[in-house]
């Protein structure tokens, strides 16, 4: 890939704008599902970035809801990309992170990322 789309990308993960790192961290996973049609995900390269940005992400309190987006949005955009990029060593940010929330959804993403750690 070019370095103008992952520079491109790489301005929407660090921006100030949580709605829109957000979008940045679901262009991932997006591009990680290409890797099984393509054999290969084009953002590969900023996958380091995206997990820590990630994990910052969860290290926060979720983020309110409004009109357009529901409470947590943030977290559950988190949790869909650590389902792919989680090291082991994230468990414990993870667990701490989640295990105050009763979204089901933040839940059962937390289930399947522990699942996919042990």
């Amino acid at each position: 890939m070019t370095d103008i789309p992952l520079a491109a990308y790489s301005a929407l993960l660090h921006s100030d704008n949580v709605a829109t790192v957000c979008r940045a961290l679901n262009m991932y996973q997006v591009a990680a599902a290409y890797t099984q049609l393509s054999g290969g995900n084009p953002l590969e390269e900023l996958a380091d970035d995206t997990r820590q940005v990630a994990l910052q992400i969860l290290a926060r309190p979720p983020a309110p809801g409004d009109t357009d987006v529901p409470a947590g949005f943030d977290h559950v955009s988190a949790l869909n990309v650590l389902t792919t990029l989680a090291h082991p060593e994230d468990a414990a940010a993870i667990t701490q992170a989640t295990a105050p929330s009763t979204d089901p959804q933040i839940q059962a993403l937390a289930r399947l990322i522990h699942e996919k750690l042990t």
